[in-house]
């Protein structure tokens, strides 16, 4: 595994590589003969993901449906060496709350954010090609459909820095007319009525008009729907069965249903059920359907040199701008250091009802799907995220599930909708 790709990040444009491997001269035998090669040394044992850890991780898991958090969940956690790897995958809770199906470890859900990264590759990838540029304009790629565009490079799309205000904090609710098709160009309309949030370059902050962007570039130079280039260059390759960008509302089976919780109109709440719902409104930015497995997969393959090439992973994971501590936007992925100093590569999803988190090390991977529900899902998930990626602690150390404070949701990396009128999770 390639250590330069899980090196610290810096802010503006810079990356900071590991040390590169030193060349060590063999001392020449006195008969002027060069010896024999050493013997490789065998591969370590396989990691082994014992007994403790399997139960400390399920009973995390649990705590995230626990008290209404979510409905349903569904994770997996792998641990890697030069010898292999081990995986433990669990379940929580509920599938579908009418029928008290329980959820199948490889569940189809909705992905939400995790899709951009999916887009991101797809570009980078063209990118490769020399179809299409980094700094290119956003004028040059797609004239005349964004205002301001000569001043906006697809670098800042990928990375959240162009300033452009995120569409749907000014659209009706999903559930308001969920069946309605929307085309991105209308997205990208809904955005541009607004001022931009900032001068392209100059900031960060999160913005789903990018995405619809990035979906039209790769249609614009390749001719084709985003969804088929993403489907061939990356899900068909790397043989995730369990992925797909579905044409109609539907979730496939086996799945797992989100929820929005809304007022009963008696002064009470009640569950409302919002798996199946045209998809078009997050055209290019959160229209995948996976697995955790999938998922996991997609990421240990991008992150090890399988979907890129050394020098565009490069780019890829060069850190444009940092919102805050230790949260960094590179083009798709987001680097984030752990309270426990891992540094990880990761990505969050949320969309009405369902909340995804996909976190990933250079030895470990965790992807988790929350059906959401009642209670706001990030404290719990947060705490199985903590608890599954850093070291286990020594012997004898205080156990973070029973002596130290849940994590606070404002002081982690999340897709904040918050100011779209319609709650945390996108639903009035």
């Amino acid at each position: 595994m390639d250590t330069k790709r899980w090196a610290a990040v810096a802010g503006g444009g810079a990356v900071v590589l590991a040390a590169a491997t030193a060349l060590v001269a063999l001392p020449w035998s006195s008969s002027g003969e060069e010896p024999a090669p050493a013997a490789s040394p065998a591969p370590p044992d396989p990691p082994r993901i014992g007994p403790e850890r399997r139960i400390a991780l399920q009973q995390a898991l649990n705590r995230t449906v626990a008290g209404g958090s979510a409905s349903g969940a569904v994770a997996e956690y792998t641990e890697h060496n030069a010898g292999g790897s081990d995986t433990w995958n669990g379940v929580a809770g509920v599938a579908d709350r009418a029928t008290g199906d329980p959820v199948d470890p490889q569940a189809h859900f909705r992905v939400a954010s995790i899709s951009k990264p999916f887009v991101a590759a797809t570009v980078l990838q063209l990118a490769e090609e020399g179809r299409l540029g980094l700094d290119d304009t956003l004028e040059e790629l797609l004239p005349g459909l964004v205002e301001g565009g000569r001043h906006i490079t697809l670098r800042m799309v990928l990375s959240h820095t162009s300033g452009l205000y995120s569409y749907n904090k000014d659209m009706p609710s999903v559930r308001s007319d969920p069946g309605r098709t929307w085309r991105p160009e209308e997205l990208v309309g809904i955005a541009g009525a607004h001022d931009p949030v900032f001068a392209p370059g100059t900031d960060v902050e999160y913005s789903n008009t990018n995405y619809v962007l990035a979906a039209l570039v790769i249609e614009e130079a390749t001719g084709r729907p985003y969804a088929e280039e993403v489907r061939e260059r990356i899900l068909e390759p790397l043989e995730l069965t369990g992925t797909s960008i579905p044409d109609g509302p539907g979730v496939p089976e086996p799945a797992m249903h989100g929820y929005a919780w809304v007022s009963d109109g008696a002064g009470g709440r009640t569950a409302e059920d919002v798996t199946e719902f045209d998809t078009s409104r997050w055209y290019g930015t959160a229209q995948v359907v996976s697995t955790v497995s999938d998922i996991n997969t997609y990421w240990r393959a991008l992150l090890d040199g399988e979907v890129l090439g050394e020098e565009m992973l490069q780019e890829m994971l060069t850190v444009q701008a940092y919102n805050g501590g230790d949260y960094g936007y590179a083009l798709g992925p987001r680097s984030y250091t752990l309270d426990c100093g891992v540094q990880v590569w990761m990505h969050p999803g949320n969309i009405p009802g369902h909340r995804t988190w996909t976190v990933h090390a250079k030895d470990r991977d965790l992807t988790l799907f929350q059906a959401r529900y009642a209670e706001d899902p990030d404290p719990p998930a947060w705490a199985m995220i903590e608890t599954a990626m850093c070291p286990e602690r020594e012997p004898g150390a205080p156990s973070p599930d029973s002596t130290e404070p849940s994590p606070v949701p404002t002081s982690y990396p999340s897709e904040d909708v918050e100011g779209t009128g319609r709650g945390r999770d996108g639903g009035k």
